[in-house]
């Protein structure tokens, strides 16, 4: 019973309905269209009969007087003329009243069809009905029909012929019976045909219930097959696709950022956890001891206070990378690139850090900017080149080119080895040189750089050749 409930069957039950009522009503219009046909034509073939006969028997008698004419057209004689095998006549004057009539020859009463006096009545005064419908005592009914006899243009008589319909409803019985029979056939070959139509136009249905509950199940990549027609459930199918890519991109960036998480979890652990050993291991020294010499506490403290500002910096550096990760879009404003660039690298004090430095600024070049980030790229860049390139020129330079406007750092110390560059940019990787923690810093540098230009529609790379230095170059999109 389940089965019937579904949609497939819904509609190819309402098809068959509709298609049943439409049925119905073209047999009921056809019947009577074919009824009116039959009586009309039969009509027609009766007034036929009584042209014929009237023009034959006006010719025979045509030598005759007029008024010995109209006599024997209003006698039993003329009436007589009319009648045939299957057809019965009768004079009758124009109130109704009988003058003459002949039963059919085959007929098994002698009396003949009557209709109401108002019909005659109305007959005579004005143009006859194609046909009446005359039902006699028995139940048995005849098709009648009345012309007008006139002398001049003065209503004498009418003449009727009637017919029985015995014939014309055996024909109308087997037309119904053909359409009945005809009906169900169409209905029942609607009703083998109709699901499987039904079935093919409601597969990309089913099929997209299937994927959906794929898509519940968890499995983001399901698609359907979108149908060529460009119908309602090809668009349908299109919407749902996209409403899939939807679902499948909301999840992966909801994964990613469970991702971010996990790392960063883990990288904060991991990075932390050294410093709060050493912390751990001067307590635990100075717990130990019942007297502590104040050199011993001095250094003690001193080493402490170290592992504790290393911790804050790393924590900051990781918020840092952290939000500018996250896709937040940075505030902006307009940056001169060459008097931000040269006040940046004036307050860090390259000279005083051992650094020859040289810069080649453009003016001019403008980009959209936030100032405090773009700074901290610069002031990265600079201390990963003192950190790996201690005492090596720095020659920075600020220029636009192919539409994008740039910031370079080129260094003269000792460059990246091969196996190294690919991973530089990558959150507290450590190059080869500086994999003691004490020099190579908390590895978080070079990927705060490349999250804060990125973070602006930007892009950030470097070149190196061992022992031929360091380029790095910063390319952010030109202010409007």
């Amino acid at each position: 019973m389940a089965r019937f409930r579904s949609l497939r069957w819904r509609l190819t039950f309402l098809y068959l309905g509709l298609l049943a009522v439409l049925l119905l009503a073209g047999g009921i219009a056809q019947y009577f269209a074919a009824r009116e046909v039959l009586f009309r034509s039969n009509a027609d073939v009766l007034v036929s009969e009584y042209n014929a006969v009237f023009t034959a028997f006006k010719r025979q008698n045509a030598s005759r007087p007029a008024t010995v004419v109209r006599a024997l057209i209003l006698s039993q004689t003329f009436s007589d003329e009319l009648r045939s095998r299957r057809t019965s006549a009768a004079i009758l004057g124009p109130n109704g009243g009988l003058i003459a009539s002949t039963p059919a020859t085959l007929a098994t009463s002698p009396d003949v069809p009557t209709l109401t006096i108002q019909d005659y009545r109305t007959a005579a005064l004005s143009k006859p009905k194609a046909y009446y419908m005359a039902t006699a005592a028995d139940g048995s009914t005849s098709l009648v029909v009345l012309n007008v006899i006139r002398n001049g243009t003065k209503a004498i008589a009418l003449a009727q012929l009637s017919i029985p319909t015995d014939d014309i409803d055996r024909t109308l019985s087997l037309d119904r019976q053909v359409a009945v029979i005809g009906s169900l056939s169409v209905l029942l070959l609607a009703l083998l045909l109709s699901p499987l139509i039904v079935g093919r136009a409601l597969r990309p249905l089913k099929q997209m219930s299937d994927t959906a509950g794929k898509l519940a199940a968890g499995d983001y990549k399901q698609r359907v097959t979108v149908p060529r027609s460009s119908d309602e459930i090809g668009t349908l199918a299109v919407a749902f696709n996209q409403m899939a890519a939807g679902i499948d991109q909301a999840f992966e960036v909801r994964r990613q950022s469970e991702e971010q998480m996990r790392h960063f979890v883990a990288d904060a652990s991991h990075e932390l956890r050294t410093p709060l050993t050493s912390i751990a291991g001067y307590i635990d020294v100075l717990g130990r001891r019942e007297v502590v010499d104040p050199e011993t506490l001095q250094t003690s403290l001193a080493a402490m206070q170290q592992e504790s500002a290393r911790m804050t910096r790393l924590v900051n550096d990781l918020l840092t990378l952290t939000r500018f990760e996250s896709g937040r879009a940075p505030s902006r404003q307009p940056v001169v690139l060459d008097q931000f660039v040269g006040q940046a690298l004036d307050e860090l004090s390259l000279r005083d850090k051992g650094a020859v430095e040289s810069r080649d600024l453009q003016p001019g070049v403008t980009v959209r900017a936030d100032p405090e980030a773009l700074k901290q790229v610069v002031t990265n860049l600079a201390q990963n080149a003192l950190k790996y390139a201690p005492g090596a020129e720095q020659h920075w330079s600020v220029f636009q080119a192919d539409g994008r406007a740039a910031i370079r750092l080129q260094d003269t110390g000792p460059g990246i080895s091969r196996q190294d560059l690919p991973h530089i940019f990558e959150r507290f990787y450590r190059g080869e040189k500086a994999r003691d923690r004490s020099t190579g810093g908390s590895g978080l540098g070079l990927a705060i750089a490349k999250s804060i230009v990125e973070a602006h529609q930007g892009t950030i790379e470097a070149s190196s050749e061992p022992g031929q230095g360091a380029t790095f170059t910063a390319w952010l999109p030109l202010a409007a």
